[in-house]
């Protein structure tokens, strides 16, 4: 069964529509997988409209594509042949555009839709040549746009194949971009095309779009794909003469770059209110963010970054000089680093103990908890002795995280003898899922002679089950772990 249907005739004045709807529809373009005619295998064939939705056809034609598709899928020796057809309106060379365009367009539905192999799909044009009406207006020749679609066994030597990229570089050439690898998606195609044709098809990476011809010279606006990108351009003169000509760009996008904007390197802090800071800065990048760490005095924190690369993380600062750095990893595996920058205190009053608690997901609330002697607790709700009796002397919850990855920071300065209890809490009133925890425990941060640092975890919590986690026990004055990583 063969359907016709209407389609209006694409003139030049519309090129630039074209050009935008098909890169909107993705029609894509091959070149083709096999560079020559080849023999009818007589029998199945199918001819739709220009334009063709494979998902809006009828039962016939769905069953003729399904039979053209098992066909080739189960005799290795054929390939599926996509022709163009145009009406006799404009010039010969434009209507051959137009033919291949056309015929792109089937050929992406016929892979995309109705799962034909794509490396056995060959395009062509005939152009005007096959019209089945040649007068009348737009509406008359509505039966000579089409695409048909059929089988073919390939002849190769038999036929003179289409000319290979570059063998006739007077007729098409491509100037920009160069072959070769460039660190910018955006690119400004110029090609020259000599003699009197005054439309080209461009493809860049199988997605095709018709474009003028101006004075032998085309330009257009391109953007490039991460990696290997192929762009052609073919073209035909008004007596049917046929050139092409193709360059590989390889993109590769630069690495991130980190700016830190605050604190600046020297900057002086008086720690007498809070040992807390905010650090703000920047990464620029062209591809997305995988993960972004704040390193303090050598120790990593997931921190997070908007949309637009801004990041705004809290910091306690535990020691009179403190060395703060950034660095960003995106999804291919490229890192930025900012450079190092040293901080001062003043004021700093020497600490015993100093516990960080961090996880690995966003939108996770977990609480710090330190039980300390003669029953006292310190956490969100007594974050020290001046907001609570509850709270622990000479402790104090400087930093209480409830978004991001942390940290909540507790501090000890001159608390009582005995044994301190460390543990994190899911916080009951979210139900969110399940991360992974860590804490570390520095005893006399300040002090390079008596300095321990002990890291537990990661340690799966969740709400509800292992909604809590009792890390470790620590006795001073003795300055001793008693025990660690238990499961509350």
């Amino acid at each position: 069964m063969v359907i016709r249907v209407a389609m209006n005739r694409i003139s030049p004045a519309l090129l630039s529509i074209i050009i935008l709807f098909s890169m909107v529809a993705g029609a894509k373009a091959r070149t083709p997988a096999l560079k020559y005619p080849g023999k009818s295998a007589g029998g199945l064939s199918v001819e739709v409209p220009a334009g063709w939705l494979a998902d809006q056809a009828d039962a016939n034609v769905k069953d003729r594509i399904r039979r053209l598709r098992d066909r080739i899928r189960n005799d290795l020796s054929l390939i599926v042949v996509v022709t163009g057809h145009t009406d006799t309106f404009g010039s010969p060379a434009e209507n051959m555009a137009i033919g291949y365009y056309y015929a792109h367009e089937v050929a992406n539905q016929l892979t995309t839709v109705s799962g034909f192999p794509e490396d056995r799909i060959d395009i062509r044009s005939a152009g005007e040549s096959g019209a089945l009406v040649n007068h009348g207006g737009h509406d008359a020749q509505r039966l000579n746009r089409r695409v048909v679609v059929s089988l073919a066994s390939p002849l190769e030597k038999v036929i003179k194949p289409l000319p290979e990229p570059g063998t006739n570089p007077g007729r098409v050439l491509i100037l920009e971009p160069r072959a070769g690898t460039v660190n910018r998606s955006y690119q400004r195609l110029t090609a020259i095309v000599e003699g009197d044709s005054n439309t080209a098809l461009l493809t860049v990476n199988g997605i095709s779009s018709l474009i003028a011809v101006n004075k032998s010279r085309i330009e257009s606006e391109i953007v490039l794909e991460n990696g290997d990108n192929l762009i052609e351009v073919m073209a035909w003169d008004q007596s049917g003469r046929f050139g092409r000509d193709q360059v590989k760009v390889v993109y590769v996008p630069p690495p991130p770059q980190v700016e830190l904007t605050h604190p600046v390197d020297g900057d002086v802090f008086n720690t007498t209110i809070s040992p807390v800071i905010q650090v703000n800065g920047q990464i620029m990048s062209k591809t997305i963010l995988r993960e972004t760490f704040l390193f303090l005095n050598g120790s990593p924190r997931r921190i997070e970054v908007d949309s637009q690369g801004r990041f705004s993380q809290p910091i306690v600062l535990i020691r009179e000089k403190n060395k703060l750095r950034v660095e960003a990893l995106d999804i291919f595996g490229k890192t930025a680093t900012s450079p190092d920058i040293t901080v001062k205190t003043i004021n700093m009053a020497p600490k015993d103990m100093v516990v960080f608690l961090t996880w690995d997901k966003p939108g996770v609330d977990l609480d710090l908890h330190v039980w300390g002697p003669e029953g006292k607790h310190t956490y969100y709700r007594a974050l020290d002795p001046y907001d609570s009796s509850e709270a622990i002397p000479g402790g104090a919850l400087d930093l209480d995280d409830k978004d991001g990855f942390g940290p909540e920071v507790f501090t000890l300065a001159d608390g009582p003898e005995g044994i301190y209890t460390i543990g994190a809490r899911y916080h009951h009133s979210l139900k969110g899922t399940p991360c992974k925890a860590q804490v570390t425990v520095v005893l006399h941060p300040a002090e390079p002679s008596r300095r321990i640092t002990r890291i537990f975890g990661p340690f799966t919590m969740s709400p509800g089950i292992n909604s809590n986690w009792t890390v470790a026990r620590v006795s001073f004055p003795h300055e001793s772990f008693v025990s660690g990583s238990s499961q509350k």
